[in-house]
């Protein structure tokens, strides 16, 4: 017959801080790069792809591109990913009737489209047609309520964006 052994409190201590470690770890991993609170279902979406795939799916889909550019060591940019993005009002508007991406202007790719777009600072908000013309550029940090009303405004060819 084996003996069970108690475990000592040291032990047990020891496998609790290792798990709660681990459990800290694993939820900042999504959070690095990719803005807070967005992966709820209520919340602005961005695709997980290069602006170069986002302009092909764009062209697929026959959809207009949302450009979120933005830096590290931006604040607005931090307050749109905390505040903004994540309103359900943001989500409703830009998921079905934009391809939403985002980049940072700091990576080989956000250097690229910083000189193709002309970035004068951050965030720099930018909708394109599907066929990679700019319909709308702005820098700045915008409420939700201003977000929207942009979406909402913007025309393709004479037609609204957003019927």
């Amino acid at each position: 017959m084996k003996q069970i052994i108690p475990l000592s409190f040291q032990v047990v201590v020891t496998l609790l801080v290792t798990l709660i470690i681990i459990m800290l770890l694993a939820g900042c991993s999504s959070s690095l790069n990719e803005p807070d609170a967005v992966n709820s279902i209520e919340c602005l979406h961005f695709v997980n792809n290069s602006f170069k795939d986002a302009e092909i799916l764009s062209k697929k889909q026959n959809k207009p591109i949302f450009l979120f550019a933005h830096a590290s060591y931006c604040p607005a940019c931090k307050k749109m990913k905390k505040e903004i993005f994540p309103e359900k009002e943001v989500g409703d508007i830009f998921n079905p009737n934009f391809i939403n991406v985002q980049v940072d202007i700091e990576s080989t790719e956000g250097e690229i489209l910083a000189k193709r777009f002309a970035l004068s600072g951050t965030p720099m908000l930018i909708f394109l047609a599907p066929d990679g013309q700019v319909i709308y550029k702005s820098t700045g940090n915008k409420s939700a309520k201003e977000l929207i009303a942009q979406a909402k405004d913007l025309k393709s060819a004479d037609k609204p964006v957003i019927p």
